[in-house]
């Protein structure tokens, strides 16, 4: 009998869930907690790519573009006090589709 190669049942779950387990962006919560508008946000993110590479930048990933974008709100007072603590918080607003699993989704978020 071959034995089994796998002795745990569950080895890890990673997703992205940006309008695949949410209908809005995770960011959502941050925006509203500050008071930002999110179109202009991803306006000024999707303005970036081509900004970088019209000034000898040769590719750019989206990810480190928006990321980056949230620590300039961070650097010029938008987000002020941003920390740990609050992300934690924010992320429990999370609003997931109906199905979801909450309890487990909020855990892997909030890692509480």
């Amino acid at each position: 009998m071959p034995q089994n190669l796998f002795i745990q049942d569950t080895i890890a779950v990673i997703w992205d869930f940006d309008k695949t387990l949410s209908p809005h962006y995770m960011q959502k919560p941050l925006f509203e907690h500050f008071g930002v508008n999110e179109s202009d946000f991803w306006a000024e993110v999707n303005g970036l790519g081509p900004y970088y590479i019209k000034n000898g930048s040769k590719r750019v990933s989206k990810d480190t573009l928006y990321l980056n974008h949230i620590l300039s709100y961070v650097r010029d007072g938008i987000f002020h006090d941003l920390n740990n603590a609050l992300l934690k918080e924010l992320g429990g607003r999370i609003q997931f589709y109906e199905g979801i699993p909450l309890l487990r989704a909020r855990q892997a978020i909030c890692g509480s």
